[in-house]
C-alpha cells in the first residue's frame, strides 16, 4: 500500500450528500456545474473532523515542464469542521519537490501553498471558483518554473549667568511651596534639573534641596527690565515696582512653613530661588505676545531667608529645633535689611520640561488635546504616527498589539534593541509615557482585535471608551471590523502601500455619515481614476526573508522613507481630527525625494439594501453614470459595474462604472452591450487594485421620460447576470439611470434605499 493509500484510508469514504462543510457543499456543486471539463470529481471522504474531496485536475503542463507536473494530476482538496481555509494535498507519491509547499508531518501527502492570507482575509472573497483557479495557477506556474522566492519557506546662557533651571510648568504654576528637589546632570554642575521629591526614587550625590517661589508680573504691572539684580535686596526693589510683595509674601510663607515643623524641614534647607515670568516689552514700550520667563537663585536656603527676615532663629544644637534647622522667632518680627542686601541672587536660565501643554504650544496650537485615542497596531507606521502626535501634545493613548518586536522589526520602529520579544504595544506605550513629563499619557492592551476571550473584551472595553480610533494594522479585516465596530469614535486608517513607496490615509468625518468601509471603496476608485497611481497597489516592494518561519520575509523599505511617510501621514491626521470632514489622501514618494499628494473630500454615499445585502455608491459614481447617460441622449447606453465586495458581510460597494465597449449598440429604444476590451479592462482593473476590485454587474440607461423599472429585456438581462455572477457565489447586479430616477437590481430584486445614518456599515 503506497502512502496516499495509508493517508486515504484513514478516511472513510462518504457520499455527497452527506457531506457537513458547506464550503466543501460549494466545491463540489461548482465542479458539477461549470468545471467539469477541468476538474473531475472522483470521491468524498471524512475523518473526525476533517472532509476531503478528490479531484482530477488538468493541470495546463506544457510538454517539458521545469518541474514533473503532469497534465492530470489528483488532488485532495481538505475541509475543516467550523470553517477555515481549505488546503490541497497532491495525492501522488513522487509529486516533485518545488517552491511553495507547506511542511507536512512524514506520510502526509504534499501540501500546495495556493494562498498566503490569514483565513480571515480569505474569506472576504473566498469562492469556490477562486479556490480552483488557484490550484490550476500553482500547477501551471510551477511546471513553467514560475514559483518564485524559495525564501519564503512556509511558514542656555542669560544676562551673563552660567546658571540653567529645567523645571516643569505643572510645578511653577502649582507655586505649592512644596518639597522639590534639583538634580545636576554628570560634568554639568550649572544645570539643575527640578523635580517634586515624590518623583524620585532614590537620593544621591548629584542631588539637592530646593525651594522656589514664583511669581507672574501683570502686563499692566510690566516695565521693561533692563538690569538683572544682583541681591534679594535689588529683587524685592524690582518686583516691588512691578506690583509684587516679594518680602511680605515669603514671611507668609515660610512661617506656615515654620510652623508645621519637622514635615517642612526639606523646604527650610533647600537652596532658594525665585522665579519670575514677565511680558516681554520692547525698548519702545510694545509688548510682544511672548513671555521672560527667569529665575533668580541665592547661595542660601529658604531657611535663612527667614532668619534674614526676622522670622526664624537658628538654634543651637541641643534645641529641638535642630532637628529642622530652624525655630519659628517670637515676638515682632523686624527685617534685617543688611542681611537682606547681603544675599546674592544669581539670574538663570529658566527651561521648561517638555509636558503636554508645552509640547501644544510648540506645535502651533492654543488649545491641549485630551481626546481619547485607541491605537490599533504599533508597528512600524503605528509608532512612528503615535510618537509624532505625542510630540504635538495630541491624544491620551490605549495602544492595541498582541505581536512582540522581532529583530527585523527594528528596521523600521521606535523601539531599540533591549525591547526585541517584548510586546510591540507595551513597547510603544511606554516610549509615549518616557517622551514627556508628567502623568502617564499612554496604555497598552495586549491582545488581539480578533480575541474571543478577556483579550478581545479588553479591546472592546477600550474602542467603547474612545473618541477616536487609529487603524495602522495594514489589515483590510481589521480595518472593516472596526468601521463596524459599534461605537462612537470617529475612524482612521493608515497605511504604507505594498512597495512602501506611498503612504495612505482615510479619515472618516466627524458625524461618521461615510464609514470606512465607504472610504477604502472610494480610495480604490481613486487609484482608478489617477493615471500616476497606476502601480500604487501593483508594484510589489524587494522582500528579504528573516526566518525561516511561514511567510517570513519583510519588505526593503529604507527606514528614512518610512519616518517621511509617517509623518505626512500623521500630518493629515493632525488635520482630519480637527475637522468635520473626512480625508482621503494618498502621498507618493520619487527617488529624486519629490512627494506627490493625490487627495480628494470623500463623497456621500447612497445605500441600497436587497437580499440581505447592503450595496453603496457613492454621489461621485452616480453622478458619473447620470453624465455617460447625458451624453448620448437620445439614446440608451451602458457598461460594466465594479465593485468591492465582502461575502461574509454581505456587502458590495461600486467603484467605477464604464462606457459603453466598443461594439456596443445604443439606440433610441435599446442598448446592447459590447464586449470590445472588456476582457483586457478587467484585468486592468484587477492588477491595479491588486485583485481586489471586480466585475459585480451592468448598467445601461433609459431613454428621456422613461421610469427606471426593468422592461422584459432588463429581466432577461438580469437572469443572464444571475447564472453569470452565480459561478462566482454572488447575486447579479443591475444599476438602471433614468431622467429622475436611479435604480439598483440586486438578485432579482429591487434594492430599496436605506435612511441615511451616522455610521452605518
Amino acid at each position: 500500500m503506497t502512502t496516499i493509500e495509508r493517508w486515504l484510508a484513514t478516511f472513510e469514504p462518504i457520499n455527497e450528500t452527506d457531506l457537513r462543510s458547506p464550503q466543501a457543499r460549494d466545491v463540489a456543486a461548482f465542479v458539477h456545474r461549470y468545471a467539469n471539463d477541468i476538474a473531475a470529481l472522483i470521491e468524498m471522504r471524512r475523518n473526525g473532523g476533517l472532509e476531503v474531496i478528490v479531484l482530477d485536475v488538468l493541470t495546463g503542463a506544457p510538454q517539458d515542464p521545469v518541474y514533473a507536473i503532469r497534465t492530470t494530476e489528483r488532488i485532495g482538496i481538505l475541509f475543516q469542521e467550523g470553517g477555515g481555509l481549505p488546503y490541497v494535498a497532491v495525492l501522488r507519491d513522487d509529486f516533485p519537490d518545488t517552491e511553495h509547499q507547506q511542511l507536512v508531518p512524514e506520510g502526509h501527502p504534499a501540501v500546495l501553498c495556493i494562498d498566503d492570507r490569514l483565513w480571515r482575509e480569505a474569506q472576504l472573497t473566498w469562492t469556490p471558483a477562486e479556490l480552483i483557479d488557484r490550484v490550476l495557477s500553482w500547477f501551471r506556474r510551477a511546471a513553467r518554473g514560475e514559483l518564485h522566492d524559495a525564501r519564503q519557506p512556509v511558514d542656555p546662557i542669560l544676562i551673563g549667568s552660567n546658571i540653567s533651571f529645567i523645571v516643569a510648568r505643572s510645578v511653577l504654576d502649582a507655586d505649592d511651596f512644596g518639597d522639590l528637589i534639583g538634580e545636576r546632570t554628570a560634568g554639568l554642575d550649572n544645570v539643575l534639573r527640578v523635580k517634586r521629591i515624590a518623583q524620585v526614587r532614590h537620593l544621591s550625590s548629584v542631588m539637592e534641596p530646593v525651594t522656589i517661589s514664583v511669581y507672574s508680573v501683570p502686563p499692566e504691572r510690566m516695565k521693561r527690565l533692563r538690569y538683572a539684580p544682583t541681591s534679594l535686596a535689588g529683587l524685592t526693589e524690582m518686583l516691588t515696582e512691578r506690583g509684587i510683595d516679594l518680602l511680605g509674601d515669603l514671611k507668609n510663607r515660610l512661617t506656615a512653613a515654620l510652623t508645621e515643623g519637622a514635615p517642612a524641614a526639606w523646604r527650610l534647607n533647600g537652596r532658594f530661588a525665585v522665579i519670575l515670568e514677565m511680558p516681554i516689552l520692547s525698548p519702545r514700550g510694545e509688548q510682544a505676545s511672548a513671555v521672560d520667563m527667569r529665575a533668580f537663585i541665592t547661595p542660601v536656603s529658604a531657611g535663612d531667608i527667614a532668619v534674614a527676615l526676622g522670622i526664624a532663629l537658628r538654634p543651637a544644637a541641643r534645641d529641638e529645633g535642630s532637628k529642622v534647622g530652624y525655630v519659628k522667632a517670637i515676638g515682632i518680627p523686624a527685617i534685617d535689611q543688611a542681611a537682606i542686601a547681603a544675599i546674592i541672587v544669581q539670574s538663570a536660565e529658566v527651561h521648561l520640561e517638555f509636558e503636554r501643554e508645552f509640547a501644544t504650544r510648540l506645535a502651533g496650537r492654543s488649545a491641549t488635546d485630551t481626546r481619547k485615542v485607541v491605537l490599533v497596531g504599533a508597528g512600524a507606521i503605528g509608532s512612528h504616527i503615535a510618537d509624532c502626535l505625542v510630540r504635538e501634545g495630541r491624544f491620551v493613548w490605549t495602544v492595541v498589539d498582541d505581536d512582540r518586536l522581532l529583530p527585523h522589526n527594528l528596521a523600521r520602529h521606535i523601539a531599540r534593541d533591549e525591547d526585541v520579544m517584548r510586546s510591540k504595544a507595551i513597547i510603544l506605550a511606554d516610549h509615549l509615557n518616557a517622551v514627556m513629563v508628567g502623568n502617564k499619557i499612554a496604555q497598552a492592551v495586549t491582545a488581539n482585535l480578533f480575541d474571543p476571550g478577556e483579550g478581545g473584551a479588553a479591546v472592546a472595553r477600550t474602542l467603547s471608551e474612545a473618541d477616536i480610533i487609529i487603524d495602522a494594522t495594514a489589515s483590510v479585516v481589521a480595518e472593516r471590523a472596526l468601521s463596524d465596530c459599534q461605537v462612537g469614535a470617529r475612524r482612521v486608517s493608515v497605511f504604507f502601500n505594498p512597495s512602501g513607496e506611498a503612504a495612505v490615509l482615510l479619515a472618516e468625518p466627524r458625524d461618521r455619515s461615510v464609514t470606512l468601509r465607504d472610504l477604502e471603496a472610494q480610495y480604490l476608485g481613486l487609484i482608478l481614476r489617477t493615471p500616476r497611481l497606476a502601480d500604487h497597489l501593483g508594484k510589489l516592494a524587494e522582500t528579504i526573508a528573516y526566518t525561516g518561519a511561514c511567510r517570513a520575509i519583510t519588505n526593503r523599505i529604507p527606514q528614512s522613507r518610512a519616518a517621511i511617510l509617517s509623518g505626512l501621514a500623521a500630518g493629515g491626521i493632525d488635520a482630519a481630527v480637527d475637522s468635520l470632514s473626512g480625508r482621503l489622501s494618498v502621498w507618493t514618494t520619487a527617488a529624486s525625494g519629490e512627494v506627490v499628494l493625490d487627495t480628494t473630500a470623500p463623497q456621500p454615499i447612497r445605500r441600497y439594501e436587497a437580499q440581505g445585502w447592503i450595496i453603496t455608491i457613492d454621489d461621485g459614481l452616480a453622478s458619473h453614470i447620470v453624465a455617460m447617460r447625458q451624453a448620448r441622449l437620445p439614446s440608451e447606453t451602458g457598461g460594466i459595474l465594479f465593485g468591492l465586495v465582502d461575502i461574509p458581510a454581505q456587502r458590495l460597494h461600486l467603484v467605477d462604472a464604464t462606457p459603453a465597449p466598443p461594439g456596443s449598440i445604443e439606440e433610441p429604444f435599446g442598448f446592447v452591450r459590447g464586449a470590445g476590451g472588456v476582457a483586457e479592462m478587467m484585468e486592468s482593473v484587477s492588477r491595479r487594485t491588486a485583485g481586489q476590485i471586480r466585475y459585480v454587474g451592468e448598467w445601461h440607461s433609459h431613454p428621456p421620460k422613461a421610469s427606471a423599472r426593468p422592461s422584459v429585456i432588463d429581466g432577461q438581462q438580469i437572469d443572464w447576470l444571475a447564472a453569470l455572477t452565480g459561478m462566482d457565489s454572488m447575486p447579479a447586479l443591475m444599476v438602471i439611470a433614468a431622467d429622475a430616477e436611479f435604480a439598483v437590481i440586486f438578485a432579482s430584486t429591487p434594492a430599496a434605499p436605506v435612511p441615511a445614518q451616522a455610521g452605518a456599515a
